[in-house]
């Protein structure tokens, strides 16, 4: 049996411009992300990959010419429709860190309910290979961009909040990673994705210079020194 990592054609991957093109694409990604869904990388299998999303196999190369390119197209699809989704909604929370928190806890469960299919994903994107490191960057500018949508659809944010979306991101794969090797428990990772989502808490993003900055800052040297 042909996996499409085995297959491995020294070729660039295909942008589709057509109508009929993007069909074939997007159809190949949904058949593909069902076959992840249901069985893991170990089911996503070339011809029956071609074959259910009924394109030939020159097709599925000419975009596809690994497995891990599927896998980081599925990524890169399910952050832009992401992004598309969030636009129009209102999430609930008072305030930034509420709204972006709430999200990500609802990313972390749609994970957990497609485990084998979230192993897959985050298995590519945090691929150290440097031809993978484009699209990388990529899909992870996507997810901080659907936090920035989230996190200012009350509001404004701050540019210090702004900034700190990278790292909310970074926490949130952290806690995926750990809980996917079963290091942590989901309520384990659950806590780590609320952790993260402090630092978008404004009480602590005072600039130094702002008397309540000094403050904390002094407060905190304080109780060093009474240690």
């Amino acid at each position: 049996m042909t996996s499409l990592r085995s297959v491995r054609p020294a070729m660039t991957p295909a942008t589709p411009s057509t109508p009929a093109q993007h069909d074939r694409y997007e159809r190949l990604l949904q058949v593909a992300t069902a076959m992840l869904a249901l069985g893991g990388e170990e089911m996503l299998q070339t011809k029956e990959l071609a074959q259910r999303a009924e394109v030939s196999l020159a097709t599925l190369y000419r975009y596809f010419p690994s497995k891990d390119h599927v896998l980081l197209a599925i990524a890169y699809s399910r952050y832009e429709n992401a992004l598309r989704r969030v636009t129009n909604e209102a999430p609930p929370g008072a305030t930034g860190q509420e709204r972006v928190t709430r999200h990500l806890l609802r990313e972390f469960r749609a994970e957990q309910r497609d485990q084998k299919l979230t192993a897959a994903l985050t298995r590519v994107i945090t691929d150290t290979r440097r031809e993978y490191s484009p699209i990388v960057r990529q899909i992870r500018g996507l997810h901080v961009q659907v936090l920035r949508q989230v996190a200012v659809a009350g509001g404004p944010i701050s540019d210090e909040q702004d900034r700190r979306l990278p790292i909310v991101v970074d926490v949130f794969g952290a806690a995926t990673r750990r809980w996917l090797a079963g290091v942590c428990s989901a309520a384990e990772a659950r806590s780590e994705i609320r952790i993260g989502g402090l630092l978008l808490n404004p009480a602590v993003l005072l600039p130094s210079g702002n008397p309540a900055g000094d403050a904390v800052a002094g407060g905190a040297r304080g109780r060093l020194g009474a240690e």
